[in-house]
């Protein structure tokens, strides 16, 4: 297993590929398994860099509550760690409040970002969401059943009509082998219903990318445009298909509009 003590926590992480550095930011809960289906797309043109935020997967999980800003300095932390920065990154959900908190406090780290279904701040919606999920949680409600909640939050009416592929997704999830604890999710949680990038966000010097789908309605496409209005500079990119988890459920597209944008000239 492959560690690295930083910021005073041990992360775990794994380097594959090769080409220009790619980081890839997780999002709430989840640990380097959720770019399982866009890894072997980009590991022939990237040294694709995943790891476990604090809190999840292989990673410590020392005490909450966490912060974006703290889980921000973990990644930065990592990038000077494995000496391979400036990096591009890429960061999904919750690893789009950290990777707007690195481009925030350490910029220089980043050579292009790309926001993936990511928000400036939480709504009165998703703080009611993200309150059912912990409520789940606290109730010891079955892992499987959370995912299929979940699920419908994250995907389209397109795979949701198929209950069966929706079941065996949610079994799939929650069938792997480091699952996080009631412990590091709520730790996460803390941080993220509290993060306001608005204040900070003109400050990004950074070639930024937002992309979201335009059928997301956890974070929808609004709060990408507010993302890109606030960021000199920053690219609005909707794809026509796709949910929160696009990444998944369309994952070529999703792929390729990542892979265009690092390729293109700053």
């Amino acid at each position: 297993m492959t560690t690295a003590s930083v910021n005073g926590v041990t992360l775990h992480y794994e380097v594959e590929g090769d080409g220009p550095p790619l980081l890839l930011i997780a999002g709430l809960g989840a640990n380097s398994s959720a770019w399982a289906t866009v890894k072997p797309l980009l590991v022939s043109r990237f040294t694709c860099i995943t790891f476990d935020n604090r809190g999840t997967g292989r990673s410590e999980t020392p005490p909450g509550p966490y912060t974006i800003d703290q889980m921000a300095d973990d990644t930065a932390a990592l990038i000077r760690h494995l000496d391979l920065g400036p990096v591009h990154a890429v960061g999904w959900s919750l690893g789009g409040s950290v990777l707007q908190g690195l481009l925030i406090r350490n910029g220089a780290l980043v050579r292009k970002a790309v926001l993936l279904s990511a928000f400036p701040s939480y709504t009165e919606l998703q703080h009611g969401w993200l309150d059912c999920l912990i409520a789940l949680r606290r109730a010891e409600v079955p892992a499987d059943a959370i995912a299929m909640f979940s699920m419908a939050w994250g995907f389209t009416p397109k795979m949701l009509c198929d209950h069966a592929v929706v079941a065996g997704g949610a079994r799939a999830t929650t069938a792997g082998p480091y699952p996080t604890s009631l412990a590091g999710f709520e730790a996460q949680a803390h941080g993220l219903r509290r993060y306001d990038s608005r204040p900070l966000l003109p400050t990004v010097s950074t070639p930024t990318l937002v992309l979201v789908g335009a059928e997301d309605v956890l974070t929808p496409v609004s709060q990408s445009v507010e993302i890109a209005q606030m960021i000199p500079g920053a690219r609005l990119e909707v794809l026509p298909r796709g949910s929160h988890g696009m990444a998944i459920e369309y994952t070529p597209e999703t792929v390729n509009a990542v892979v265009a944008f690092l390729n293109a000239p700053a």
